[in-house]
Order: structure tokens, then C-alpha cells, then sequence
């Protein structure tokens, strides 16, 4: 299994998903110490371009990797998967990946065109409305709300605004079109799917129990909610939807409102640890094999990952209690278990967690700089989804 990079957070818990489920596992990424290196599961490691700077260099250093043979999956564990999908005539023959077709991307990929696409279908989402200029935003009376980028990773481009005084020094830069959304209270939970063409394959979902660094999990809780699998299994059959598909949602009294969508994977560990590998369904769809629908499991499962919980404190004091607290089984991490770097399952996985507690130590400021640096190298910036979005016509 070659992994289309390994620097994110879905990446490293693809790697222990797969290799738990038997496979051998490949990483190609422009960081040679990034997090998904360091595995017993993984053998193989490329360097390549990033693909935020120069998608077209990334793609062919990785169709040069597959070409050289000895893969047989190419999995999408980020936003690349928009790109393999324009470009799915290039992977070489006999390497099986499940992406959807790129017309089905688009509906999705960018913020507002998930907002018309949820409008189509008639699924729930907090009140949207897609704005083009700075004089549109500035003529709302309704705050707070959310100022959506159409392209952005890892929360780097939604912004809350909560007076006219923050809207006025927002600039509206780089997109054509932006997503002004209503503030929803409620709980925020997350959904991750595998569908076959269409069909739905197999659901996870889970709550988020504590917020860590850029609105990321620090601890989650699995959960089972039938209605949401609905309306994620209309998304998909409406799409005619291939491979992965992630939802956030933020549930109101029962009721969910659909916020973001990720045509990936997003931390498919305490997946994996309910008892729904969703990594290792991935790759037999992949593969072509006809599985029959996995029934989601109806159990709590606890996970926590302590590096994001030590990146989310601003003392060294503050660092070492929440080291204790992980080490003494306490608060978050009591009847949990660690989804990011098991070093009872992986060995290796210490390596990068020492390397990041011992700057942390030395430098508690450093969180911001460890986290920009591991989302420049597997983000697909918004100048690189435009390249891939735009020049394509899609009849």
C-alpha cells in the first residue's frame, strides 16, 4: 500500500490501520522525518515534491514510484485524492484506488460547493449563503457567524466573526466565492464512510470529547447514530460516490447540521479499535472485491492522542501534567486508548513523540511552528486546488 504522504495526523493512523490488518505499507513524502515514517509497518519511504507548491511535480514523482512496480494500492489518506481523481488515466494499469470521478469532487471539494450540494439534496446544515464581495459581507447583521475560504486545510481558512468591527478587518483575498455560515451550539461529532460506487460499504462515527491545537481531537468517543448514516448514505448514492468520505456535523438536540465534508479517511483509528477497520475495507474496495455492507458497531470506545494533547499547552508546567495524566491513566485517558502513536502496538512510534515533547520542553512556543511545518507538507493549498479544479472541463 503506498500512502500519498505522511506528515498528517489520518496519514500515521493509516499506517497502524493497515498494518494491524497485515499490509505492507509505503509513504512518499516531501519530509523525510515526517510522522508516518516512523512505523515498524512501513518499509518503503519517497521523497516527493509537496503537493500545496507544485501538484503536477508531486503527481509525477508519484506515478514514477508506482511505475517502478511492487505496489499494488495507491490510498489517498489527504486531499491528493482530488488530484488522482482528474488525473485517474495516468495511474499505471494493475494499481488499484478508489477515488471518486472528479464531477463528483467537485460538489464537494470546495466549501461552497458543499454548501449548494447539502442545498440539492435537502440534508441539514446551519443557514449558509455563498457572498463574492467584501460589500456583501459587511451588509451582515446576524452575528456571530463563520467566513468560509472556498479551499482551505486544516481549519486554516474559516474564521468566526463576531462583531461588524472583526468582519471589517477580514480581507477577502485569493477566492472568488466565500461561505458565510450560522454559529450552530452543539455537540461536534464526525462521520467516516467507505462506499463502493455508490453503495455503502461501511460507517464509523465519533464524538470529540476535548478540542486540541487548529479545532483538531484530543480525545473522542465512538458513537452510532442511524441518522446520520442516512443522510451520509444519500450523500454517497446521490454522488454515485467511490472510496472515502468524511462529514463533520454538529448535533442539535438529535438533529444534525452538516458543517464540512473530506473525501478521505479523517483518524481512522478509533475506527479501527471499535472494530471497523476502515483503512483495510478501503483498500479491498480498491481492489475491486465485493464486500457486503459492514454493520457500524453500537459500542463506546474511548481513544485519545497525546501529542495533540501536549501541542495544545502553553507551559512547560502545563506539559508535564498532561504528560502525567497520560502516564497515570487519569481525566482524558482514563478508558482510553492511544490512537496516534501506540507504542505498545509500534515501537517506533516513540521516536517522533520524544522529538516533539523534548522541543516542546525546550520551547513551549514551538506547538505553532511543529504544526504549520506538518500541514505544509501534505496541504493542498488553495492556488493548487484551483490548478487542479479549473483548467479541467467537466462536461
Amino acid at each position: 500500500m503506498l500512502l500519498s504522504e505522511g506528515s498528517s495526523l489520518s496519514a500515521r493512523q493509516a499506517v497502524t490501520a493497515l498494518g494491524l490488518a497485515g499490509h505492507q505499507v509505503g509513504v512518499c513524502d516531501p519530509e523525510p522525518l515526517c510522522i508516518g515514517r516512523f512505523s515498524r509497518f512501513v518499509t518503503h519511504y519517497y521523497r516527493c515534491p509537496p503537493i500545496g507548491k507544485d501538484p503536477w511535480a508531486y503527481l509525477d514523482s508519484v506515478l514514477g514510484i508506482l511505475s517502478q512496480g511492487g505496489w499494488d494500492v495507491l490510498f489517498p489518506t489527504h486531499e491528493q485524492a482530488f488530484l488522482f481523481s482528474r488525473e485517474i488515466a495516468r495511474i499505471p494499469p494493475g494499481i488499484g484506488v478508489a477515488v471518486a470521478d472528479f464531477r463528483s469532487f467537485l460538489q464537494i471539494q470546495g466549501k461552497v460547493a458543499l454548501v449548494r450540494t447539502l442545498q440539492r439534496l435537502s440534508i441539514p446544515q446551519p443557514a449558509s449563503r455563498v457572498i463574492r464581495t467584501r460589500e456583501e459581507l459587511l451588509q451582515e447583521q446576524q452575528f456571530p457567524f463563520y467566513l468560509k475560504a472556498d479551499y482551505a486545510t486544516a481549519s486554516t481558512a474559516a474564521w468566526r466573526i463576531r462583531d461588524a468591527r472583526e468582519a471589517s478587518k477580514v480581507a477577502m483575498e485569493g477566492d472568488p466565492e466565500f461561505v458565510v455560515q450560522e454559529v450552530a451550539e452543539g455537540i461536534l461529532e464526525r462521520v467516516q464512510a467507505v462506499f463502493d460506487r455508490g453503495r455503502l460499504v461501511a460507517i464509523h462515527g465519533y464524538r470529540q470529547i476535548s478540542e486540541g491545537r487548529g479545532g483538531g481531537d484530543i480525545a473522542k468517543l465512538s458513537v452510532c447514530r442511524p441518522s446520520v448514516s442516512q443522510y451520509v448514505e444519500q450523500i454517497g448514492e446521490a454522488l454515485r460516490w467511490h472510496g472515502a468520505l468524511s462529514m463533520d456535523y454538529i448535533l442539535q438536540r438529535e438533529r444534525p447540521l452538516f458543517i464540512d465534508a473530506n473525501p478521505r479517511l479523517v483518524e481512522p483509528m478509533n475506527a479501527t479499535f471499535s472494530g471497523v477497520n476502515l483503512a483495510d475495507i478501503l483498500v479491498r474496495v480498491s481492489c475491486g472485491e465485493a464486500i457486503a455492507p459492514i454493520a457500524p458497531d453500537e459500542g463506546e470506545v474511548r481513544t485519545h492522542m497525546l501529542l495533540m494533547g501536549l501541542l495544545s499547552k502553553g507551559t512547560r508546567l502545563e506539559i508535564v501534567a498532561e504528560l502525567a495524566r497520560a502516564v497515570l491513566r487519569r481525566g482524558l485517558y482514563a478508558e482510553s486508548r492511544e490512537e496516534l502513536l501506540p507504542a505498545r502496538i509500534d515501537y517506533k512510534s516513540l521516536f517522533p513523540l520524544l522529538y516533539v515533547l523534548t522541543r516542546l520542553l525546550v520551547n513551549p512556543k514551538s506547538a505553532t511552528m511543529l504544526s504549520a511545518g506538518s500541514v505544509a507538507s501534505y496541504s493542498l493549498s488553495a492556488e493548487a486546488a484551483r490548478q487542479i479544479a479549473v483548467p479541467q472541463e467537466v462536461k
